[in-house]
């Protein structure tokens, strides 16, 4: 695993991205956040992190999404592992699928979703699995 991996955490609920700040820094990860996707991209231009965690619904119910599917057709950022994190599951099973068919037709922008509320155990997992499959 890489000592001191950059994670960017890009979520609008400030409580996901803080309480996440505080379990990555415990892994000794260095975190960065940024609230919606125009903060992300500025962002990762600063710095590319080594992985990104992004949530779907941010000030629109595909922002995340777009984000992600963006920065997979640009070169630089192709293969930065996305975890992409959504209360989307729980959202579709109200509302039907109707309203997300663009995003359930779509091909995924990223390899891993993971549902809200979190289970930060399987999160540290898949994550310690990514940066060991990169080293």
């Amino acid at each position: 695993m890489k000592k001191n991996a950059v994670i960017l955490v890009v979520d609008d609920d400030p409580d996901i991205t803080d309480s996440l700040k505080i379990i990555l820094e415990s892994r000794d990860y260095i975190v960065r956040t940024a609230s919606n996707g125009k903060e992300a991209l500025q962002a990762l231009e600063d710095q590319k992190p080594d992985i990104m965690i992004l949530d779907i619904m941010m000030a629109t119910d595909t922002e995340g999404f777009d984000l992600a599917y963006d920065l997979k057709q640009r070169p630089e950022f192709k293969n930065l592992p996305i975890i992409m994190l959504t209360g989307f599951l729980e959202k579709v099973r109200e509302e039907g699928p109707g309203d997300f068919a663009y995003i359930l037709g779509e091909q995924w922008p990223a390899h891993w979703l993971f549902e809200k509320p979190l289970d930060t155990n399987r999160l540290l997992d898949k994550i310690d699995e990514i940066l060991k499959e990169r080293t």
